[in-house]
């Protein structure tokens, strides 16, 4: 028996001596990962802007494996690290590889500005592409030398999207949807009962894929020095098509391939001292400054979710501990909401807007950022800020609500032969089930209900806005204004960017100084870090979604959320899911 109870010590202790070994080599590969890079002289910021950029560094859902996809640096950071390295002495240049770029023009348009700085300081900046999209072409113009693989594109053929609507389906399969709408353009649950968009939806549509097409437009004719008439026709006709298109139409300088490119910065600065923006991140860290000024920036950035605490999501499980500690901080005077987020339940979005209301009954000065989006429920939890910021193409308004039920009995009983018995003890017990048909009178009762949360939601911006009930019905309806349309509409005060949302906030409460504190607060646990630093340091990339067919699937995944999402609270979204091409 000793001899056992030695066996099993002695394997206990070894297991436990290799399990402190493991955690030992992650820490060495943790702390490695965040020693300080010096930068050299004559460097070179390379910036490849190919990932999806949220708004607040690291604000993204974790990936496969509950692990994300390494440092995510936020929109916020990037614009702050170029503005660094327009006043470093040792950065030389720019290096731009932007050409598979997904992100929205209005993102695209935000970091294209901050170039146009940087290179106004008397740097240079170079860009190259294999293939340039549009919104990676949007942020390649500002650069003094555009150049492209020979074999490669700039593939300009303006903006649209493509919407899957479900009336066939219904038809053959059974699967149908009961939906409730309130305002003519709400158009988000069109899709489960018609074959093709509304002449509404189209009309609103073009309406903002026009604004984004002008910007475009207007955006690349002033960097590229090309009549604006000339871009328009290139957009619009479809006439970049290859390499050499792309010459004739002037849209780059030169075709190379990206090693002469670096014989050509070798020129200006030293090509070996390449400087990644994940290591400027790490070189460049944000200021530490305890001024007693203090401005908060509250990121809303994704779905509006009833419940949850995920990264990249809007929930008040999330967020209730935010305002709860800015309620108790007296040296925060404003604060930054930067929204970008297409909007979601219609429950926290008023949750949150309550929330916001306790931060001025507190005293704080509250202004409204708007990103990519600030649209329906991202709106709605905006609206009470007393002032609001919007970028030109942000998508804003979409003032309506919407709700759905599935409805799987036909299908049930047609096709998979199963019939559904009901037993209950009240006349609604079965409202919300997926396997009965409801009544006309459940029908009233739902359609009456989106009404009222309609009409709370009017009221809400009625009051925000200081605008007749009346003349917020004009502008409801869930109507998508692009920013520019949403100042004349008044239901935003100026454009901008967060930059110019912070000075605001700033000169409304008098601080020429002052240091900002970003929420939420980024938090990713041992082995999330240790897994991430272990890939980052092995060059070992973790899967991502990239493939047409795994982004396919995403955006079928995507859809069912949006649908299970629907089936549970009234919502306050944008139309179905909005993807640009």
């Amino acid at each position: 028996m000793k001899q056992f109870f030695k066996f099993i010590f002695a394997s206990c202790l070894g297991t436990m001596l290799a399990l402190g070994g493991i955690i030992f080599i992650f820490f060495l590969i943790g702390s490695a990962g965040s020693t300080p890079l010096r930068i050299s002289d004559e460097s070179v910021l390379h910036l490849k802007l190919n990932h999806n950029i949220p708004e607040l560094t690291d604000n993204v859902s974790p990936g496969q494996f509950g692990i994300s996809e390494g440092l995510s640096i936020g929109l916020n950071d990037i614009s702050r690290l170029i503005k660094e390295a327009t006043n470093d002495k040792q950065i030389e240049g720019i290096y731009l590889q932007t050409e598979s770029s997904h992100m929205n023009p209005t993102s695209a348009l935000a970091i294209a500005r901050e170039i146009e700085l940087f290179k106004a300081s008397g740097k240079f900046v170079y860009a190259y592409g294999d293939y340039f999209t549009q919104s990676g072409y949007i942020i390649a113009s500002v650069a003094d030398s555009v150049y492209l693989n020979p074999n490669g594109l700039v593939d300009l053929r303006g903006y649209g999207i493509i919407i899957p609507y479900f009336e066939d389906f219904s038809s053959k399969t059974g699967v149908n949807f009961d939906v409730y709408h309130a305002g003519k353009y709400k158009s988000a649950v069109e899709p489960y009962y018609r074959s093709e968009s509304s002449q509404e939806n189209r009309y609103q549509t073009e309406s903002y894929l026009g604004h984004y097409q002008n910007a475009l437009i207007t955006h690349i004719s002033h960097n590229r020095n090309i009549d604006k008439s000339d871009i328009d026709k290139i957009v619009t006709q479809g006439l970049s098509n290859n390499s050499d298109d792309a010459i004739e139409y002037k849209l780059v300088d030169q075709l190379q391939y990206p090693e002469d490119i670096l014989g050509k910065i070798n020129k200006k600065a030293n090509k070996e001292n390449l400087v990644t923006l994940e290591e400027y991140f790490q070189a460049k860290p944000k200021s530490k400054s305890n001024h007693k000024n203090k401005i908060a920036v509250i990121y809303a950035e994704g779905d509006v979710a009833f419940g949850g605490d995920q990264r990249g999501g809007i929930s008040m499980d999330r967020y209730d501990e935010i305002f709860d500690r800015l309620e108790k901080n007296d040296k925060v005077k404003a604060i930054v909401l930067r929204v970008n987020s297409p909007g979601g339940s219609s429950f926290t979005s008023d949750r949150f807007l309550k929330r916001v209301k306790d931060l001025q009954d507190k005293g704080k000065f509250i202004v409204a950022s708007f990103g990519d989006y600030a649209a329906s429920g991202g709106y709605y939890i905006a609206v009470g800020a007393d002032k609001i910021v919007s970028e030109p193409t942000t998508l804003t308004g979409s003032i309506g609500v919407f709700s759905m039920m599935a409805d799987f009995s036909e299908m049930s009983r047609e096709h998979l032969g199963i019939n559904w018995d009901t037993i209950g003890t009240g006349k609604r017990t079965f409202l919300f089930s997926s396997f009965t048909s409801r009544s006309k009178e459940d029908h009233a009762l739902l359609t009456a209900e989106t009404e009222r949360i309609y009409r709370q939601f009017k009221g809400i911006v009625a009051e925000g806005r200081n605008i007749p009930i009346e003349e917020v019905d004009k502008i409801a309806q869930g109507r998508v204004w692009s920013g520019i349309d949403a100042v004349e509409a008044g239901l935003v005060d100026t454009l901008g960017g967060l930059n110019e949302a912070i000075a605001l906030a700033a000169r409304a409460v008098e601080f020429d100084e002052y240091k900002l504190l970003e929420y939420p607060i980024i938090k990713k646990d041992f082995w999330e870090v240790m897994l991430e630093n272990l890939a980052a340091n092995s060059q070992v990339s973790i899967p991502s979604n990239h493939s047409v067919a795994q982004s396919a699937l995403s955006q079928f995944g995507k859809t069912l959320e949006i649908i299970d999402a629907a089936c549970k609270t009234p919502q306050a979204r944008l139309p179905f899911l909005i993807e640009v091409h």
